[in-house]
């Protein structure tokens, strides 16, 4: 593949991708409270204002991408739904092996962002229940069409590892979380696989989106 035409796409994809991580680490480390953020779910102002926030980062996806539609690869996969489903247990499977290996060090990745470590607050359902659409499905569909999108396409002429690695850690860093960097990043290699395998984006947003539903579910369970 020709890396010219992505010259100018790539940059500014990566100038997108740093200023998020930029703003999910400059959030870490200037929150003072995590109250708020244990009852984010149960706020409409969560479920709006991540809803706005998303839709811009869709349209400048979009940008992006003008002229060049399949950098955003929202086309049906190529292997067989049983193996999208192997790929992704896959996927979750290492991301949990590298939660325990960043635990044994002392570090508590599922603690670090606080929306799921709350407690049910009843006469909230409405609310909650946009909050969980609003992770569960429109931010899978956003972060995989820049990540495994666009970021595997626009790193693709350098081969296939760097088309799932730079964009994973990119992803990664933008969670602005520090004991989730690793699992987060094993995560995104797997999905960057199952994007390769597939040559499309959608079965990583369908993975995702199990993934944080399955998280919610959890932690509003057990």
């Amino acid at each position: 593949m020709n890396e010219q035409p992505y010259r100018g796409r790539r940059a500014i994809w990566a100038l997108i991708a740093i200023a998020l991580i930029a703003l999910a680490f400059a959030s870490y480390f200037t929150s003072s409270s995590t109250s708020s953020a244990k009852e984010a779910l149960f706020t409409w102002s969560f479920a709006a204002s991540n809803a706005v926030f998303l839709g811009i980062w869709i349209a400048i996806s979009l940008v992006i991408s003008n002229g060049r539609p399949g950098l955003r690869a929202l086309r049906p996969p190529r292997i067989s739904i049983g193996e999208i489903a192997a790929l992704g247990l896959l996927a979750a499977a290492g991301m949990f092996v590298a939660n325990l290996i960043v635990n044994s060090f002392g570090g508590h990745p599922g603690r670090e962002q606080q929306l799921l470590t709350g407690h049910w607050q009843s006469g909230k359902l409405a609310p909650f229940i946009a909050c969980v659409l609003v992770l569960t499905v429109l931010t899978p569909f956003t972060e995989e069409l820049f990540v495994r999108g666009l970021g595997f396409g626009l790193f693709s002429p350098f081969g296939r590892v760097a088309a799932a690695t730079v964009p994973a850690l990119a992803w990664a860093l933008m969670h602005g979380l520090p004991a989730a960097i690793f699992p987060l990043f094993v995560f995104g290699i797997g999905l960057g696989y199952l994007r390769d395998r597939s040559d499309s984006s959608i079965p990583g947003m369908v993975i995702h989106g199990l993934y944080n539903g399955v998280a919610v579910a959890l932690a509003f369970t057990t």
